[in-house]
């Protein structure tokens, strides 16, 4: 991923947390600050105390954009990138924050989207609402970028980086993505958490389930290449090919590895690792 250095850093907080909140459990903390944001405004407050809220929202967006592996403007660029006719007012930023809802409602939610309804990706709901929340920091006379940085660094500075903790395995920083470090992979990947020793299949099939469903219905709105995991070392050819058809017949029985369906999406799995050791296999959107 590439991205400025308000994006870097805010990468940095995460991974150095452990890894990025579920999305809807960043959504939830986007509500949350939309409401104390809310009350600032509603008292009157100046630049200062608006500038540590309106950092939080920046900050929580892009932890989710770049989850998603969105490549994001720096706040100081943002404004520059709003929707013509975007309004710098709080209405408009709640309007956006709903889309950003909407999606992450899809992706790790529920929400199934309306036939002939065109679903927005998370890459573009996030630069609408950070490109509004710029808008509105310049009205409010804050410099958005030096909040952002000042937030990230006292979040450093207070030692309660543990606040920002994710519960739960997240897929955008898979042990797996620097273990294997090849560059014959594409780029934008997700991975599979690592299998427990003596693990079994079904019991690895669940814990896998929620990571990659939630990738089948993110991959091709937000470029998401492939979801790489390993298997068992199972002996020989055989016993490989064996293994990946029994893993995609777990999610989808009459599918195959050559074309299966998850959540809507087609799918291919194929193996991506050396003749000899553990299976690596990359889940893909089907061509």
């Amino acid at each position: 991923m590439s991205g400025g250095r308000a994006q870097a850093l805010v990468r940095e907080t995460m991974i150095a947390a452990g890894g990025y909140w579920r999305p809807l459990a960043a959504v939830a903390r986007l509500l949350e600050e939309l409401g104390e944001l809310a009350e600032l405004l509603d008292a009157g407050s100046g630049p200062e105390p608006l500038a540590g809220e309106l950092a939080d929202l920046w900050i929580i967006t892009a932890a989710l954009g770049d989850q998603f592996l969105a490549e994001l403007e720096e706040p100081a660029a943002a404004a520059a990138a709003a929707p013509d006719g975007a309004s710098a007012d709080f209405g408009a930023l709640v309007t956006a924050a709903g889309s950003i809802a909407r999606v992450v409602n899809h992706y790790d939610g529920p929400k199934v989207p309306r036939a002939g309804t065109a679903m927005p990706s998370l890459h573009g709901a996030v630069a609408d609402f950070q490109a509004t929340l710029a808008s509105l920091a310049a009205a409010r006379e804050v410099d958005l970028s030096a909040a952002v940085i000042a937030k990230l660094e006292r979040i450093r500075e207070r030692g309660d980086i543990e606040r920002f903790a994710r519960d739960g395995f997240d897929p955008s920083a898979a042990a797996i993505l620097a273990r294997v470090g090849r560059t014959d992979l594409p780029p934008r990947l997700w991975g599979g958490p690592d299998r427990r020793p003596g693990e079994d299949g079904e019991a690895y099939a669940r814990e896998l389930a929620g990571p990659l469903v939630m990738f089948a219905k993110a991959a091709r709105a937000e470029r998401i290449e492939g979801f790489l995991l390993e298997g068992p070392e199972p002996p020989g050819a055989a016993g490989r090919s064996a293994w990946l058809r029994a893993l995609v017949a777990r999610f989808d029985p009459s599918g195959a590895p050559r074309g299966f369906v998850l959540a809507g999406t087609g799918l291919t799995a194929s193996e991506a690792g050396p003749a000899r050791g553990p299976v690596l296999a990359l889940i893909a959107p089907a061509p």
